[in-house]
């Protein structure tokens, strides 16, 4: 007889979450998607280094030399430049990952014997990104100077009495400089990504909840018959939720500073300027959530589906550089991508406008398109 009522509960359970074709849709096609993601984002491999460099030298040595690096299918030259003081402008930017400065008369050192010298700038901003790219270039000195060493072997040994192949510490001085992230705390990179997590979290989840409670217990058909436009509906119910996320943004600043002692280099208004525009697209997010949850329930199942995928391709903790070239394109209207490189530029490289300009245009654009496009979902969805 138990049995009975089980196999019944059981078939009435299915039937129930079966027959909404949205509940189906939810139950299967979420978890592939997701898979998906991750194997395009979770990518924490070198690739795609972007690098500046300096060639004083410029003989056939020191091109073969460069060539390591770009042959590698890990390092690409942006530029060639001139001058030592072009490079700021790259870094402070984003635009460079590595310099690298080959002296004047680099070869001829080393086929005389002597030591000669490279320079190494690296962005240390991602210190686990940094970190393996030094790596790479250590390893890619290493073999360049065991293929040079071995095709000038009979000069080296008459010039210097050799008997064994030297080591690179014996040809070659790297002088490595490492900015922003002088020590290559992997905190001072992650907390400064958790700005864009945290306040997405409160204000898209509240800005959704709050609406669709509205409509669950009924007192948001009192809102649509009232004189209240459909606009002024939507900045009444956000409007408290930006202003709690930026409260949020100044306490979670404080206490990143003052508290976990992370360097803040750049303008404090700035940084709540650029909050505002963030914050105009989360509860956007949440507006729009709202009109396609029915449930709190719902709406807090689609706040999940929506801010896993934008947090792998946001550059929190996986560079965006290593995922594929479409992938890439897409995290452009990603509006976590661009707050936290913004807030990771304040707090690290001390950039201005002048350096974000272009990322605060990006976030301009996103937060109003999809302000827009909530609003007039809102108010079709009132009708």
């Amino acid at each position: 007889m138990k049995r009975d009522i089980i196999i019944g509960l059981i078939k009435k359970e299915f039937t129930q979450l079966f027959r909404d074709i949205r509940m189906r849709i939810v139950l299967f096609v979420p978890p592939i998607l997701m898979l998906i993601l991750f194997g395009y984002a979770i990518n924490t491999d070198i690739k795609n280094v972007r690098m500046i460099v300096h060639n004083e030298d410029k003989t056939t040595e020191s091109r073969e030399f460069i060539e390591k690096f770009t042959g590698s299918g890990y390092f690409y030259v942006i530029k060639y430049i001139e001058n030592l003081s072009e490079v700021d402008q790259f870094f402070d930017k984003g635009k460079a990952d590595i310099y690298i400065h080959l002296e004047r008369n680099f070869a001829k050192k080393l086929k005389s014997g002597k030591t000669a010298t490279i320079q190494l700038i690296v962005d240390g901003t991602d210190s686990s990104r940094s970190s393996m790219i030094l790596a790479s270039v250590n390893g890619i000195l290493e073999d360049s100077m065991k293929d040079y060493v071995k095709k000038n072997l009979s000069l080296l040994v008459i010039k210097r009495n050799l008997k064994t192949i030297p080591k690179l510490s014996q040809n070659i001085e790297v002088k490595e400089r490492i900015l922003f992230n002088p020590d290559l705390s992997s905190r001072n990179f992650y907390l400064t990504g958790m700005f864009a997590l945290l306040i997405s979290m409160i204000t898209i989840l509240l800005t959704a909840m709050s609406i669709v409670k509205e409509r669950e217990v009924g007192t948001i058909d009192q809102l649509i018959v009232s004189p209240i436009k459909p606009l002024e509906l939507v900045a009444g119910k956000t409007l408290p939720y930006v202003i709690v996320g930026f409260v949020d943004i100044i306490i979670i600043s404080l206490i990143s500073i003052f508290w976990f002692k992370i360097p803040f280099r750049g303008s404090f208004l700035l940084l709540l300027f650029s909050s505002l525009e963030f914050l105009i697209t989360t509860t956007a997010v949440g507006v729009y959530i709202s009109t396609i949850s029915h449930t709190q329930q719902q709406a807090l199942l689609s706040v999940v589906l929506f801010m896993i995928p934008a947090l792998l391709f946001s550059g929190f903790a996986f560079p965006i550089d290593s995922m594929p070239e479409v992938i890439r394109l897409i995290t452009y209207v990603n509006p976590m991508r661009h707050f936290i490189e913004i807030v990771r530029s304040i707090f690290l490289k001390g950039s201005g406008f002048s350096d974000l300009w272009q990322r605060l245009l990006y976030l301009f654009v996103i937060g109003v398109g999809l302000f827009y496009l909530s609003t007039k979902r809102f108010a079709r969805h009132l009708e």
